[in-house]
C-alpha cells in the first residue's frame, strides 16, 4: 500500500479526494515535525517512530577499490505495536 492507496481508502469513507489528499499529507506532515522537534513519535495501538544516527561507515568502491567514508546519518525506524501485530 502506498500513499495514493490511503488516499483512495480515506475518500471511500469520509471525504472527497482533494479533502482526503491534504489530510494525508497533513498527518505525514506532523509525524515528520514530531520526529524533527523530539525525535519520537507514539501513536497508541499502533507503534512508535524514531530517530537513530547511523555510525560513519567506510565502503569502497567495487570498481575502483577506492575507499569511501560515508558520513553518519539519521534513520527513521518504525516500532510497532503489539496491538497492530494482532491479528
Amino acid at each position: 500500500m502506498n500513499k495514493d492507496d490511503v488516499i483512495r481508502h480515506l475518500t471511500r469513507h469520509v471525504l472527497d479526494k482533494k479533502q482526503a489528499k491534504i489530510s494525508v499529507d497533513k498527518v505525514f506532515e506532523i509525524i515528520k515535525h514530531g520526529l524533527v522537534r523530539d525525535g519520537k513519535v507514539v501513536i497508541s495501538n499502533f507503534g512508535t517512530f524514531h530517530l537513530k544516527t547511523a555510525r560513519p561507515v567506510t565502503r569502497h568502491n567495487p570498481k575502483t577499490m577506492e575507499k569511501v567514508q560515508i558520513p553518519a546519518k539519521q534513520k527513521v525506524r518504525f516500532k510497532p505495536s503489539a496491538n497492530l501485530l494482532k491479528k
